[in-house]
């Protein structure tokens, strides 16, 4: 599995949320990495995911991980998924 640069919060390089481009991967690749990705956030971190379609299952994963999430449909074909922890958010070890 690949890290995950700029995820430190409160870091200048972090202004931009990292990118994951995943749309070019065989399922169920892209939901893997999205989710993996997304619980390595730390409280009040994002990740822009690009996936090669509107992924409504990673939402509902999102969801049910508590973080927050919004998609968009991309032009071209795919969707861009920015995913974020709220800041309050001690993560899915946290209590």
């Amino acid at each position: 599995m690949q890290a995950f640069p700029s995820l430190h919060p409160r870091r200048a390089d972090n202004a931009v949320p990292a990118e994951l481009d995943l749309r070019g991967l065989p399922p169920p690749e892209p939901m893997l990495r999205a989710l993996a990705a997304a619980d390595a956030l730390l409280p009040g971190q994002a990740v822009l995911v690009l996936t090669p379609l509107l992924p409504m299952p990673l939402l509902d994963a999102l969801a049910s991980r508590g973080l927050l999430a919004s998609a968009s449909a991309l032009p071209a074909g795919g969707a861009r998924v920015l995913i974020r922890r709220r800041e309050d958010d001690d993560g899915p070890t946290g209590d």
